[in-house]
C-alpha cells in the first residue's frame, strides 16, 4: 500500500474535533475578525511563528501530532503567505465551499490549502 500524504491523513484526524473547529471559525466571522477564517495545521512542535491563535493539538495513532491555529485571510496576506494577487481567486474558491472548513497545511511536501466538510 502506498504512502498516504499528510492532507488525505489530516482530513481524517480532524474528524473528531469538526464541530469545535467549526465554532471557532463562526467566532471569527460572528465577531467581525475576518469572513475568511483558515486553519493553520502543521505537524511537529510548537512554532511560535506560525500565523494565528493556537486551537488544539490533535495526537494521531501514526504517532503524528498536529497543531492546529485558526488564523484569517487578512492576517496570511499581511504575512506574505498569500500573494495579494491571489486574494480574489481564493476568495472565489473559499465562498464557493461554504459547508467546508479552509485549512492552510504545512508539511514536508510543503503548503497547501484544502477544505474539510464540516458534517463529515
Amino acid at each position: 500500500m502506498p504512502p498516504v500524504n499528510d492532507w488525505i491523513q489530516l482530513q481524517d484526524d480532524v474528524r473528531p474535533y469538526l464541530a469545535s473547529l467549526t465554532t471557532a471559525a463562526e467566532t471569527v466571522v460572528d465577531q467581525d475578525v475576518s469572513n475568511y477564517p483558515v486553519f493553520f495545521a502543521y505537524a511537529g512542535e510548537e512554532n511560535n511563528h506560525a500565523p494565528g491563535l493556537f486551537v488544539l493539538d490533535i495526537f494521531t495513532p501514526r504517532g503524528t501530532q498536529w497543531r492546529v491555529n485558526v488564523s484569517t485571510l487578512e492576517e496570511l496576506v499581511a504575512r506574505q503567505v498569500v500573494d495579494q494577487a491571489k486574494i480574489d481567486p481564493f476568495r472565489t474558491v473559499y465562498k464557493k465551499n461554504p459547508d467546508a472548513l479552509c485549512f492552510l497545511i504545512v508539511d514536508a511536501e510543503g503548503a497547501r490549502f484544502g477544505f474539510v466538510p464540516k458534517n463529515q
